[in-house]
């Protein structure tokens, strides 16, 4: 399957997601938030893009997905709680949020990963070779272009994965920490409570590091490649 082919079959399958057609149809809950309709359509759009993409590619969009949902749902429904628990005026019950960040989670778990995969389809090297290759030289839009081009691969097929890599790491030696520090204090409550604090601390830590590893790996080279892209000959009149 050609590129385009690949990209109009996400495209179609994308459609009920923005659309709500046909998912609204089916409002019987399997838990509050999350209807068969949307159980449905999140299975079926996640093994159409595992056929699309390969397996190569559709594990990372899931670990994306993943990692800018777990911020936005769990972080914001543990707000939700403290201004519950406060008792502010006005403050909406657990009963009733919980159910909107589940599926809000849903939502994100099957459409971040649809957007991604149509992302990656496209194929933006074949378009900044082509680019390169004009035998007449560039214009200031083409040369616009391409340093769109250049600084999106970066990040789409290098600042992605290394990041990516970096927390499969981090977990591994996480996973050893924690188990250290459970079984120096098994049964304490204070060790609990130790345990607890660090892996909250460790999430905040990694969110900071993921945010500025980001930040600071996509603008790295756009020095270098702003001097190469001007330097390429002008579109002749």
């Amino acid at each position: 399957m050609n590129w385009k082919f690949r990209l109009t079959i996400l495209l179609i399958v994308g459609l009920p997601a923005f659309s709500g057609y046909p998912i609204t149809f089916f409002k019987a809950e399997v838990l509050a938030g999350i209807t068969y309709g949307w159980v449905v359509y999140f299975l079926v759009a996640n093994a159409v893009m595992l056929a699309v993409t390969g397996k190569r590619f559709f594990p990372n969009a899931i670990a994306i997905a993943a990692l800018v949902a777990m911020p936005v749902v769990f972080v914001g429904a543990g707000v939700s709680y403290l201004i519950f628990l406060s008792g502010w005026t006005g403050a909406t019950a657990p009963a009733v949020y919980s159910a909107h960040y589940v599926s809000l989670c849903i939502t994100m778990l099957t459409v971040i990963p649809l957007a991604l995969s149509m992302v990656a389809i496209i194929p933006f090297h074949d378009f900044e070779r082509s680019l390169l290759k004009k035998s007449n030289g560039v214009c200031r839009i083409e040369k616009f272009a391409l340093m769109f081009l250049r600084v999106f691969n970066h990040i789409v097929f290098f600042v992605i994965p290394n990041i990516l890599e970096t927390m499969r790491e981090e977990s591994r030696y996480k996973k050893w920490a924690e188990s250290s520090l459970r079984s120096s204090s098994a049964g304490v409550l204070g060790g609990r409570l130790r345990l607890f604090t660090a892996r909250f601390a460790g999430l905040i830590r990694n969110m900071i590091q993921v945010g500025v590893e980001g930040i600071c790996s996509s603008i790295q080279f756009i020095p270098l490649w702003a001097v190469e892209i001007s330097q390429l000959p002008d579109k002749s009149k």
